[in-house]
């Protein structure tokens, strides 16, 4: 159970503005307090910036000073609550990476094969999906996945570093108010977050089983898995 934002933009923008989104609802948000340490991956035109620590995401000063000064067009925050059951550690934090592509989940898949190395829920779910060529592979990936899997969500985020394309899933089996993801969409570029932000109003809310793809801040496929 986390807190997590991601975004795809036209521009590089201020990361720094999400980090401290992620930390509020880290540490005041729904289901609070999410302080199983956090991780981050952003790209730009020409760099990639990853940064991952055990220390909760509204306690890091240095994580708070790297993110000052580093503009990204896209990238994920993940803020992690860990689930019964599942290690905390470095090695368990999101988001995770498979070939290029990075992954962070909320929500607890209660039958997922943890016998990976990481010992996790979510890496079982990234390891059956992430072998994806176009938009409609990836919704039958995880079409095939949740049918034989329990579940109280699976929302998700994935990164391509190899074309800068964010994928955006809203899944979950119930409690709507915690699952529900809502995202900002103007002329600056697309934002996700795992609740409401005042100050980025107005904001969307995701139906469930909605996932979306997003390029260069624009959304430019759109599917659903039930």
């Amino acid at each position: 159970m986390c807190r997590m934002a991601a975004f795809s933009t036209v521009s590089k923008v201020s990361v720094l503005n999400v980090f401290k989104h992620v930390s509020e609802m880290a540490i005041n948000g729904k289901g609070a307090p999410h302080n199983d340490g956090y991780g981050i991956v952003i790209l730009d035109d020409v760099r990639k910036y990853e940064y991952k620590s055990l220390t909760p995401i509204y306690e890091d000063a240095l994580g708070a000073n790297l993110l000052k000064d580093i503009y990204g067009s896209c990238g994920i925050i993940h803020a992690r609550k860990a689930s019964d059951g599942i290690p905390v550690g470095v090695q368990q934090l999101h988001p995770f990476c498979i070939e290029g592509k990075y992954l962070a989940h909320n929500g607890t898949i209660t039958d997922a094969d943890k016998s990976n190395p990481f010992k996790s829920d979510t890496y079982d779910f990234f390891y059956n999906i992430f072998k994806f060529k176009t938009f409609n592979e990836l919704l039958d990936n995880i079409k095939k996945y949740i049918c034989v899997h329990d579940f109280s969500g699976i929302n998700f985020f994935i990164l391509d570093e190899l074309d800068g394309s964010l994928y955006v899933g809203c899944i979950y089996y119930c409690n709507e108010d915690y699952f529900t993801l809502h995202y900002k969409l103007d002329q600056s570029g697309f934002f996700v977050y795992s609740e409401k932000v005042i100050n980025e109003e107005p904001m969307t809310s995701m139906r469930n089983g909605q996932v979306l793809k997003i390029k260069d801040g624009k959304i430019v496929e759109e599917g659903k898995v039930f």
